[in-house]
């Protein structure tokens, strides 16, 4: 682990209240779970400044370099909050005071709710917990969508994530594919999801709204269209 990445201000909680029960050195390395981004613990070498050890319940200015710096680019901001922890057990909190890794920055000019699917509508998550929960292939797939979201500006939207989620959950399209799908034209995934072939004659209908959270995605059948369903 070499450079840094951001500078922090941290609190080490007092041994009573759950932290270290002696000092942290200088090099100390423990995991990092930044605000919003529960899916992805890294790790973070911290190096405190003006001082070699802290004891339990100081505060104290620390250089931190973080593992996974390729998941969190152009997602960090200042005054961004996080918790370190040992294993389980939270042992102090931190917020960023200056980014020092212009890789890791985020856009000010693009909204977090934009692109943090952990600030999406609650149905989201809820949809993939309920399909893969417990099975630890839901963190894989929130941070697949998570990379989706940061790589096309086009699919930062509920609708469009809505639509990606159901096409693979249903199991009629590989999960790749149906990303590949969303990266070559937004528009196929809005078609696929949303619409219905009927009859002989290749019409298609609406018989989804993804603008509508999970459970109240389905459309009102239409007089007179049988093919229907």
């Amino acid at each position: 682990m070499t450079g840094i990445d951001f500078i922090a201000e941290l609190e080490f909680l007092t041994t009573e209240k759950g932290g270290r029960k002696g000092y942290a050195k200088s090099g100390y390395r423990p995991h990092i779970e930044f605000e919003n981004y529960p899916e992805i613990l890294t790790t973070g070498q911290q190096t405190y400044i003006g001082k070699d050890t802290v004891e339990p319940g100081e505060k104290i200015k620390a250089k931190i370099a973080i593992l996974s710096t390729e998941y969190f680019s152009n997602r960090l901001y200042e005054n961004m909050e996080f918790k370190f922890c040992e294993g389980p057990r939270t042992v102090g909190y931190g917020q960023i005071i200056e980014i020092i890794n212009s890789d890791l920055k985020s856009d000010p000019k693009i909204k977090q709710e934009l692109i943090n699917l952990n600030l999406y509508p609650k149905d989201i998550l809820d949809r993939i917990k309920i399909v893969y929960g417990g099975l630890r292939t839901d963190f894989k797939i929130i941070s697949e969508l998570q990379e989706l979201i940061m790589s096309e500006d086009s699919l930062r939207n509920p609708r469009l994530i809505r639509a990606i989620i159901y096409l693979f959950t249903i199991g009629k399209i590989d999960r790749k594919k149906v990303f590949q799908m969303a990266k070559t034209d937004w528009r196929d995934i809005l078609m696929c999801a949303e619409y219905k072939y009927i009859g002989g004659n290749e019409k298609s209908i609406r018989v989804r709204d993804f603008n509508n959270e999970f459970g109240n995605e389905t459309l009102e059948k239409p007089a007179g269209n049988n093919g229907y369903n």
